[in-house]
């Protein structure tokens, strides 16, 4: 079965929306800010936003969970996320918990000119509770609950917290575990900023092992699993 999917454009970040049972299942949001630009494409694509029947966050970051706390307590829609993502989310802060790193000088660079206007990575915290789904790693069966024919994976690296959807037709929703993003800084597909680097590659393998064959990004535009192979190589990674 193909994977059905609507990709919604929200600038920097790129959200999906799956069919699910009586509605869909969206895979993230993008930053607080991007809350009007993302009705203004859910109308485009023809869909209310009472049709969302789950919210699925990839990390705590507030690229990805920027108006979660929002889509949470004014339309409550039920989120899907780690064990690990839950004291992160209730912080609001992407930059309190980690000590990350950037993947290259070149984009360490670049983003010090970025942080000049976006000077902190904080959001509306956003808490738990028992309406709310927790996978605790990987999960084969949450989402088949819901008609989604698709398998949750932890791929952590970028973030402690991170994980990835491997639709059964090799189509993969992965957050920042990998990107199609400023590859002129020599990121090679590979996620511009990172917790853990050994984390990052043993989470693209996993997704190559499981039978990921195209990538769905939450940036840049979706491209095959090869260039993952090809980037392990390049950096003997095995």
């Amino acid at each position: 079965m193909m994977s059905n999917y609507i990709r919604l454009n929200l600038g920097i970040t790129k959200v999906y929306l799956f069919p699910c049972t009586n509605g869909y299942l969206l895979i993230d949001t993008g930053y607080e800010t991007d809350y009007k630009k993302f009705r203004n494409r859910l109308e485009k694509a023809g869909i209310e936003i009472d049709q969302i029947k789950y919210l699925l966050l990839t990390h705590y970051h507030d690229d990805h969970s920027g108006f979660a706390n929002k889509l949470k307590y004014e339309f409550g829609i039920p989120l899907i996320v780690q064990k690990k993502s839950v004291p992160l989310l209730a912080q609001g802060d992407s930059g309190e918990e980690e000590e990350g790193h950037y993947i290259t000088r070149r984009m360490r660079l670049l983003f010090s000119v970025f942080e000049l206007f976006h000077k902190d990575f904080k959001y509306p915290p956003v808490l738990i509770n028992n309406r709310d789904i927790l996978v605790d790693g990987d999960d084969q069966r949450i989402l088949r609950a819901l008609g989604i024919h698709a398998d949750i994976l932890f791929t952590p690296g970028h973030s402690a917290d991170s994980m990835s959807v491997l639709c059964d037709d090799g189509v993969a929703i992965v957050g920042d575990a990998a990107m199609n993003f400023l590859k002129f800084t020599g990121t090679h597909y590979r996620p511009i900023y990172y917790s853990n680097l050994e984390q990052t590659y043993q989470s693209i393998q996993k997704l190559i092992s499981a039978g990921a064959q195209t990538i769905l990004p939450a940036h840049g535009n979706p491209f095959p699993a090869k260039k993952l192979k090809n980037m392990l190589a390049r950096f003997n990674i095995s």
